[in-house]
């Protein structure tokens, strides 16, 4: 047998090659986890909300369930492949997260793009103010005497006077804040709250010797609008919500003039094409 001559050098060169590329992706792949470890340790822990990205009817110094955001990587892995599922689960319960369009990661943790609930109405409450979405649900709690201004929505007393404070979630039920919204949801329509911030301060309501509620609107012209009976009230209606519009969209139209005038003890929405101012 004659023995065929080897090429021992590139058999040692092909063996050697394969663990040479091995070692590289291995330093690779050391130096990768490392950088995820430290960005995970930068995204974990307890999160800093920049308060500057907030929309810009939330004050600044306000903090309320936004501070419950701050804990989310204590309740999810942030080491798991579904990571950014299980941050957008926590995130969409919280009250003020309406929708969460993405989530990412950057340079100083973990970030998201999303949409917040705006409030529609702040309803006194014990030591504060309930602030209250458009379909009854408590958002949240301000604390203090006076609804902060920023937030561009109006004050309610309810009729019992002082309610007991609810917790965010829950929701406002019978037929005053049934009222409530219905009317709220007209003056949102018509951008009332941001067309014209403060125009509308508080809306108020009182009886009938029926029973049936009228609503009335206090404005920073020192005369109240009177709306009278709601959307959602079960009474007969004098005059369509469209009418009532026409009515106000002529005060809005003339407040300058209205704002020199004084002893208006009010003025009556429901009156049709022409304003009619009402009598205390």
């Amino acid at each position: 047998m004659i023995a065929k001559p080897t090429n021992r050098p590139n058999e040692v060169l092909l063996w050697l090659l394969p663990l040479i590329v091995l070692s590289s992706l291995g330093g690779v792949l050391v130096y990768a986890k490392d950088e995820v470890d430290q960005r995970l340790a930068r995204a974990g822990g307890v999160w800093s909300i920049d308060h500057g990205t907030l929309p810009s009817w939330c004050p600044h110094n306000f903090r309320g369930e936004l501070d419950s955001l701050r804990s989310i990587p204590a309740r999810v892995s942030l080491e798991s492949l579904r990571w950014r599922d299980q941050v957008r689960v926590e995130l969409l319960k919280n009250p003020w997260i309406a929708r969460v369009q993405r989530i990412e990661r950057i340079a100083d943790g973990i970030g998201f793009e999303g949409e917040f609930v705006r409030p529609s109405v702040g309803v006194r409450c014990e030591g504060g103010w309930l602030l209250i979405d458009g379909a009854g649900r408590v958002i949240d709690f301000q604390e203090g005497d006076f609804l902060d201004e920023s937030w561009r929505i109006p004050e309610y007393f309810p009729e019992r006077g002082s309610l007991h404070r609810f917790d965010p979630g829950q929701s406002m039920s019978g037929s005053e804040f049934s009222e409530l919204l219905s009317i709220t949801a007209i003056l949102w329509r018509e951008r009332i709250f941001d067309r014209i911030p403060g125009f509308i301060h508080e809306i108020a309501v009182h009886r009938e010797p029926d029973g049936t509620r009228l609503w009335s609107f206090h404005t920073n012209l020192g005369i109240p609008l009177r709306w009278g009976r709601a959307p959602a009230s079960e009474a007969p209606k004098v005059c369509s919500v469209e009418q009532k519009l026409t009515c106000l969209r002529k005060v809005i139209e003339i407040r300058d003039e209205l704002e020199r005038v004084e002893g208006v003890p009010g003025i009556n929405l429901f009156s049709g094409q022409k304003l009619l101012v009402g009598e205390d």
